[in-house]
């Protein structure tokens, strides 16, 4: 099944004769799963620290779901980010002067795929993110209001 995505990105083929845009955006996704990275260990100890209150108010499926969803994806990254960097060493077919046109359609094609599959990593993990946020927000407001009830 062709995914739907293609339909959009057949034009940019005639701009990726451009090694510079590539490697620009192949730098710009490094960025961005590194500091995706580090959001999850923020993440991972924001729900561990806080075991207790999720579990008293949202209840153990909530704190699991969270928990496993986080934990998946955290061990998604280190592929993903792999292949990003690899892509970019491979970007060499692209500039080593070569017209090797098969060569650099298959990366191109390889490039497209990568892009498909960040963008669903990335789409994934800002879901789950808000998700942890707006669940965290519930526990520390009933958390406090609870503290302030008390005498």
């Amino acid at each position: 099944m062709k995914h739907p995505y293609f339909n959009q990105y057949k034009f940019k083929y005639l701009e990726w004769n451009d090694s510079d845009i590539i490697h620009e955006a192949t730098l710009m996704w490094i960025s961005q799963l590194e500091f995706i990275e580090v959001e999850q260990l923020f993440l991972e100890e924001l729900l561990t620290e806080n075991t207790l209150g999720l579990l008293a108010d949202k209840g153990f499926d909530m704190a699991k779901h969270l928990a496993l969803d986080l934990s998946s994806l955290s061990n998604q990254l280190p592929e993903v980010l792999g292949l990003v960097k690899e892509h970019r060493n491979n970007i060499v077919v692209l500039i080593d002067d070569k017209d090797d046109f098969h060569k650099e359609k298959t990366f191109q094609d390889k490039h497209l795929l990568l892009e498909l599959r960040i963008e669903t990593y990335v789409g994934k993990y800002h879901s789950l993110k808000e998700e942890i946020f707006k669940t965290m927000g519930e526990v520390f407001k009933k958390s406090k209001s609870n503290q302030l009830l008390k005498p």
